[in-house]
């Protein structure tokens, strides 16, 4: 009777332990294709708008430097942005087709619209 009721016991216990583990499940294939090919062309059709983006961000800093400084520094690092959103995007594009888990890189914001 005791090694039923412990059998059991633990039969119960890896049951609602285990049953989170089991629900967790991936996304589709397609779902997750989508999704990664989406945030590619995305990335790949707003790249330009980073440079913009980067000099507005550099010129309203008010860091003591002339505001064609800041504008130059801005365009600079706009110009580094945009070819890294591109590259992300293409990248995406690319390998949104191979199965797996898709993360991407940490874009910020991951993509413009």
């Amino acid at each position: 009777m005791k090694k039923t009721i412990l059998t059991f016991f633990i039969a119960a216990m890896l049951f609602v332990g285990l049953c989170p583990l089991c629900a967790a499940q991936e996304q589709s294939y397609l779902t997750q294709l989508g999704h990664t090919f989406t945030r590619g062309v995305k990335n790949v059709v707003s790249f330009p708008w980073e440079i913009p983006t980067a000099i507005k961000e550099h010129d309203a800093k008010d860091d003591g430097n002339p505001r064609v400084f800041r504008d130059t520094a801005g365009f600079f690092d706009g110009s580094f942005r945009a070819l890294e959103r591109f590259g992300c995007g293409a990248w995406d594009m690319v390998w949104a087709f191979v199965p797996g888990n898709q993360e991407g890189l940490p874009l910020k914001p991951e993509t413009f619209f």
